[in-house]
């Protein structure tokens, strides 16, 4: 009965005294009134440790054991809450350098891109230039030669005109010779029928 007063008288004892703590460390809910909130927790089961084994009582003994180890297990869990938040905050900033470098490298692949399509379409304008000065060059070497071919044909053509002309001209001399000469054979003709004539006369 007097282990039970006692064990009573100090559980109220250290809830009286740790009621301030708690109303400020339920009020803050931050890692750091966690942790503060887990050292009360701890210093309550070495209170309690400490008036059982005082009083030499086994119940309360047992509770602090049980108040210790679950202090331990929040601290375990803590701790692990801790490295697991640290390892997520790590792989948030690789996932976010990832993420970085992926839109830099699709960065560097779209202006590659774009300068090779840049690029194909200078080639392409310039081939086509090149065509087109090589169609120009053509066009302008076929009408040189059509021109040329057209100025001899028609200087054949002339010069074939200018001899069938002389020929014509060679043979209307030639006709007017023969007649100027029949003329003159007629005229020489009659001329000696008219002598002959006088002379009979």
């Amino acid at each position: 009965m007097i282990k039970e007063v006692s064990r009573t008288a100090v559980d109220r004892y250290l809830k009286v005294v740790r009621f301030p703590v708690d109303a400020v460390l339920n009020r803050s809910r931050s890692e750091r009134s966690e942790a503060l909130g887990l050292k009360v927790d701890r210093v309550d089961a070495v209170a309690r440790r400490a008036a059982a084994s005082a009083l030499r009582d086994g119940v309360l003994e047992e509770d602090a054991q049980r108040r210790q180890a679950a202090v331990d297990e929040r601290m375990r869990a803590s701790r692990l809450r801790n490295v697991a938040e640290e390892h997520s905050a790590q792989a948030e900033a690789e996932a976010d350098e990832a993420r970085r470098e992926a839109d830099r490298k699709r960065k560097e692949a779209a202006e590659a891109a774009q300068r090779r399509k840049e690029q194909a379409a200078k080639r392409k304008q310039a081939e086509e230039q090149n065509a087109a000065k090589k169609a120009d060059a053509r066009k302008a070497e076929a009408e040189k030669e059509a021109a040329q071919t057209k100025a001899q044909v028609d200087s054949r053509s002339k010069r074939e005109k200018l001899e069938q002309l002389e020929a014509k001209e060679a043979a209307l001399a030639e006709k007017e010779q023969a007649l100027t000469a029949a003329d003159e054979a007629n005229r020489l003709k009659k001329e000696a029928a008219k002598a002959k004539s006088e002379r009979k006369a």
